[in-house]
């Protein structure tokens, strides 16, 4: 299975615009796809069960893939949305064990997917071979072995300008700074608190390239100081943007497209790209999928049409993992994606390793300390 520096390799790819022209699906690989859905049919499988993000998220996701999937082929498709992606393991776990799968397909992040939390549930997709479109039409890298790579986003800072008309938010110094910038703020409580430990150690002064192996004390000591100007501990997307549209806080950890879908809007929102961490979607096949020819389907159609793609980064300002997308949006969307030049070179990257061997430490202690 690829490491991180491997993926964020391919993850990075998405950045860069192809030289050459855009390249349809060959007749082959759209054979591949046929076949697939032919085959699902046949065994009676006429949709696919995804557990994923909602909101926005998700909606610029059936308008620009799952509908036009069920469209072309018939298949429809159904979703778990809502909750953080430790109740989506929760969820999984209880469903396996009591070997009542009503899931296919579920949506997670890089940084947990190997995790024996994950990685107890889902099917070994091995080269990806039963996928070709991911194989010929991904960045490389693109297959992760049980999983394979879908958004690519940033989770920063975003903040309200109205509220510091006279001064802009640079770094999490400056988020913990509640005498330059007051104001309510609000974290996320989703399951993966290492992202908030690592704000917490930049605010403090470490070092990026110095953040991993985490000092939990520390980090915990620093969270300490702005615990109460936490007014909120949101557990989904849509909770985040809803808060600064209300503007009920001046500033939360969220990530990029979030900002991105507001601003379209009309609010007054920045997003800070220094500090930011990188959070990688990644889809994985679920191990006892009832819908699982269906699934393996829907999972080689995402990779095709790159003008999808390339629609999604302009919406959302994801990076999604087609490799011609970037024959499809200019200089300005490229910019906004995290894996833009400029704005890579400020994410900080979570060490998996470090990560898989402290993880149910890491979250018993993140328990105990926000329930007290």
């Amino acid at each position: 299975m690829p490491n991180r520096r491997q993926v964020i390799k391919s993850v990075a790819g998405l950045a860069l615009i192809s030289s050459t022209p855009c390249l349809l699906p060959s007749p082959a690989t759209a054979a591949s796809t046929a076949d697939l859905v032919a085959a699902a049919k046949a065994a009676g499988q006429t949709k696919v069960v995804i557990a994923i993000g909602g909101g926005v998220y998700l909606d610029v996701l059936k308008e620009l893939f799952f509908d036009p999937f069920t469209k072309e082929t018939g298949i429809q498709t159904a979703f778990v949305s809502g909750g953080g992606y430790e109740e989506r393991i929760a969820r999984l776990r209880a469903m396996s064990e009591t070997n009542n799968m009503e899931w296919d397909i579920v949506a997670t992040t890089h940084d947990t997917v190997r995790s024996p939390e994950i990685a107890n549930y889902v099917e070994n997709l091995r080269d990806c071979s039963e996928l070709s479109n991911v194989v010929s039409e991904g960045v490389d890298g693109s297959c992760l072995g049980n999983a394979v790579l879908w958004a690519a986003t940033g989770n920063g800072i975003a903040y309200d300008e109205s509220a510091f008309p006279n001064s802009s938010m640079r770094n999490w110094a400056d988020f913990w700074d509640v005498k330059a910038f007051p104001g309510p703020r609000a974290l996320p409580n989703v399951g993966t608190p290492w992202y908030v430990l690592t704000a917490a150690m930049l605010a403090d002064g470490v070092d990026p390239k110095d953040v991993y192996p985490l000092d939990l004390d520390r980090a915990f000591k620093k969270l300490d100081e702005l615990k109460p100007n936490i007014t909120v501990w949101w557990t989904s997307g849509d909770q985040a943007q809803q808060l600064l549209w209300t503007k009920e806080v001046v500033a939360t950890m969220v990530w990029n497209g979030r900002v991105a879908a507001l601003r379209m809007e009309g609010f007054p929102i920045s997003f800070v790209w220094s500090g930011a961490m990188l959070d990688a979607d990644v889809l994985a096949f679920i191990k006892g999928a009832p819908h699982a020819i269906a699934a393996k389907a829907l999972l080689n159609y995402l990779y095709t049409r790159p003008e999808a793609h390339a629609a999604f980064a302009k919406r959302l300002n994801y990076a999604l993992p087609n490799k011609h997308a970037g024959d499809f949006f200019d200089a300005d969307i490229k910019s906004a994606l995290p894996t833009a030049p400029q704005n890579w070179s400020r994410i900080v990257e979570t060490d998996v390793t470090w990560l898989s061997k402290n993880r149910q430490e890491l979250i018993e202690r993140w328990t105990a300390w926000i329930s007290g």
